[in-house]
């Protein structure tokens, strides 16, 4: 079987549009459709369902796809591996995750070893996840959700408390805690109800019988402790983020219950395991090692 032509039929199934995958591939439209073609009548089998225009895998195309996906997993684990023997602490990492301030930190101190490395820093989606388990087309995963599946390892590295974080001005405390029954309606600045971390909190607070009221609810995470400093109310706030000398704002014990969630690494047991990812697995035991020991 040839590579190139099990790479034209690769790249058409995941588009699901011939047009698409000929300007991807660089090709014509004509060639592509003649290759895919010349494929079946090797195979002596369709692949797809044709409907004019429209395109999509057979009960055959199926089957090729999840091999052909495990085929060009190796060839990039080989292409990484080639570019990793060209040069000392260079090549690339990416890092499935939704946690920016954790990511941002622990990046920034990584960096300072491996200055060459190229990171790149991957949505945690629920496609990319999949892409993740299933073919190890990303490095690690950080991420707060416990993952049990063969294809994986899950490694914790640190028991996060959250925090309630509220304006300097906020006087209802001089303790160092909060009874987040005590609020009342005060307002709440957060994530949408999308995010795991606000699906985290929220849960949390109905464990206790508390619903927090959000006047506030944004996309982007680095917006919320900027309103919170304007006055604009409460947030929660894990510990990985809390800022302790930043003189505009108060980051309270909640008393009602353990607020905590575990921060851990997802590493795949089968794709191969770059001398640049192992370090950054190191570094990152590292780091919330130093945490904890603050």
């Amino acid at each position: 079987m040839d590579l190139v032509k099990l790479k034209y039929f690769y790249t058409t199934a995941k588009l699901g549009n011939m047009s698409q995958a000929a300007n991807e591939l660089l090709i014509s439209q004509p060639a592509l459709s003649k290759a895919i073609t010349n494929l079946e009548s090797e195979l002596e089998m369709d692949l797809f369902f044709r409907n004019g225009k429209r395109i999509s895998l057979n009960e055959n195309g199926e089957f090729l796809l999840q091999r052909a996906e495990r085929i060009f997993s190796e060839v990039s684990n080989l292409e990484r591996s080639i570019e990793e023997r060209r040069g000392e602490r260079g090549g690339s990492l990416s890092i499935v995750t939704t946690l920016p301030y954790t990511f941002t930190n622990i990046i920034d101190l990584f960096l300072t070893d491996y200055p060459n490395v190229k990171c790149q820093q991957v949505p945690l989606s629920k496609e990319n996840l999949q892409q993740f388990i299933e073919h190890g087309k990303y490095d690690v995963c950080i991420t707060t959700d416990r993952i049990d599946h063969s294809n994986v390892e899950w490694l914790p590295l640190f028991d996060e408390e959250v925090f309630l974080t509220v304006p300097n001005s906020f006087e209802e405390t001089t303790k160092g805690t909060i009874d987040l029954m005590e609020l009342g309606d005060f307002p709440f600045i957060g994530l949408s109800s999308r995010f795991s971390f606000r699906q985290f909190t929220d849960q949390a607070c109905k464990s206790i019988g508390y619903t927090p009221i959000y006047q506030v609810e944004v996309e982007e995470a680095t917006t919320i402790l900027q309103l919170v400093k304007n006055g604009r109310g409460a947030a929660f706030t894990p510990q990985t983020s809390v800022d302790l000398y930043e003189n505009k704002l108060k980051h309270l014990k909640i008393m009602n219950r353990k607020f905590t969630r575990t921060i851990g690494l997802l590493r795949h047991r089968y794709s191969y395991p770059t001398k640049i990812s192992t370090a950054f697995v190191a570094h990152c035991h590292r780091y919330f090692h130093d945490m904890k020991n603050r």
